[in-house]
């Protein structure tokens, strides 16, 4: 009987655990990888999207930032808007990605963002938005700015979806720490491979 009982416990537990992992490779919650530059340390901004995005809001009309060739920076301009939001801002919007982007490397978040508003003239809040999204999962943003060119409607990646905050925060406070724990306590646990509900609920 305990063997019966030990048996379910693991099959429920592997269930769990494969569930999340599915979970986790599914969500469009972003925990995709910040793809890595080739360039001295800025991030991989290239607009793949042909032609390039248009803003959401054409009535912006302020002087986008310029590029510096002796700095080989992007400048703001006079008139380019002050932050409008943090890197919370990011993770809520675009996930972990974009947040550990703008802990770790700021000045090159705020790279992409000054290119991609010279790019497209548009406001710092779509600008920041748009990179979010582009460090998020660049293909799935690239193929919705292909989508867009071809007369879909265009996605207003400065709003903030209640739905997709809770669910990063989910991920974020509830489910990684779940994952975690699992493979710690299959590395360095005395089950392994047999861990069980009971093992990774006990702390």
């Amino acid at each position: 009987m305990s063997a019966t009982n030990s048996t379910s416990r693991t099959c429920g537990a592997w269930t769990a655990l494969l569930l999340a992992l599915l979970a986790f490779t599914t969500t469009v919650s972003a925990f995709s990888p910040i793809q890595p530059s080739t360039t001295i340390g800025r991030p991989t901004t290239r607009l793949s999207a042909t032609p390039p995005p248009k803003p959401y809001d054409p009535s912006y009309s302020a002087k986008p930032p310029t590029f510096n060739k002796s700095t080989q920076l992007w400048e703001p301009s006079a008139q380019t808007e002050p932050m409008p939001y943090g890197p919370f801002g990011s993770f809520l919007r675009g996930g972990p990605a974009p947040f550990v982007l703008r802990t770790l490397k700021p000045d090159d978040y705020d790279q992409a963002v000054f290119k991609y508003m010279a790019t497209t003239s548009c406001s710092r809040a779509e600008a920041q938005g748009n990179m979010d999204a582009f460090f998020n999962n660049a293909a799935d943003w690239a193929y919705q700015k292909g989508e867009e060119a071809r007369g879909r409607p265009q996605v207003d990646y400065t709003e903030l979806k209640p739905q997709q905050a809770v669910l990063v925060v989910t991920w974020a406070l509830f489910v990684t720490p779940l994952l975690v724990r699992s493979a710690y306590l299959i590395a360095t646990g005395p089950h392994g491979w047999a861990l069980t509900l009971d093992d990774i609920f006990t702390f």
